[in-house]
């Protein structure tokens, strides 16, 4: 099963009343406005492949910007001259932007996406020159390590080791980036593994 921090507590404190107080805080959520714009200007890639915006810089929301079109030569070509596939993400550890609070609406995001593509890439991008755009949104995908989290995971563990036929994993206890989750998932697995008597994982 498949869920975020917050749930998969809310799921087993259920069975291990234990872990009622070991919930984490609900992450920040993460949004990628997608926008297919006409604009020659943008031909000449003014930033390359795209930028990554340091936390807090003043007038920008965004987190990172992709010019798509300069980055794959493929979508350039199915694209043609002047129309651009613009890419704007959004959401970071401790952000408390409204860009992507829960009552921000895709429209207003919109209105965020082209405000930033257009400071960042030093080439007004309106929303005339939107052929088309899309709002995609991950909630708790950045969960926050707070201080104590290693003791939490810990505690979490002990208690789910009690359960021979479960085991529990994901970026909400091994942190982020697929290396930490991928790494925690094939220890996990190993470790029920030994607890059923199977084979060791290759």
């Amino acid at each position: 099963m498949a869920t975020d921090g917050p749930a998969a507590i809310d799921l087993l404190q259920q069975v291990f009343p234990a872990l009622a107080d070991e919930r984490p805080a609900e992450g920040p959520g993460v949004a990628l406005v997608t926008l297919l714009v006409d604009v020659p200007e943008l031909d000449a890639s003014p930033r390359g492949t795209g930028v990554l915006v340091a936390n807090g810089v003043a007038g920008v929301e965004a987190k990172a910007l992709t010019h798509a079109t300069a980055k794959w030569a493929w979508l350039r070509e199915e694209t043609g001259p002047g129309c651009h596939i613009l890419r704007l993400s959004y959401g970071r550890a401790g952000d408390t932007s409204s860009a992507t609070g829960p009552g921000t609406s895709d429209a207003r995001l919109f209105r965020h996406a082209l405000r930033d593509a257009s400071a960042l890439l030093g080439v007004p991008v309106a929303a005339a020159d939107v052929l088309d755009w899309d709002v995609v949104r991950w909630t708790g995908t950045l969960p926050h390590a707070a201080v104590g989290h290693s003791e939490r995971v810990k505690r979490i563990r002990e208690v789910i080791a009690a359960a021979p036929g479960l085991e529990v994993t994901g970026a909400w206890l091994a942190g982020t980036g697929l290396v930490s989750v991928i790494d925690d998932a094939r220890e996990r697995a190993t470790a029920l593994a030994e607890r059923m008597g199977c084979p060791p994982i290759a």
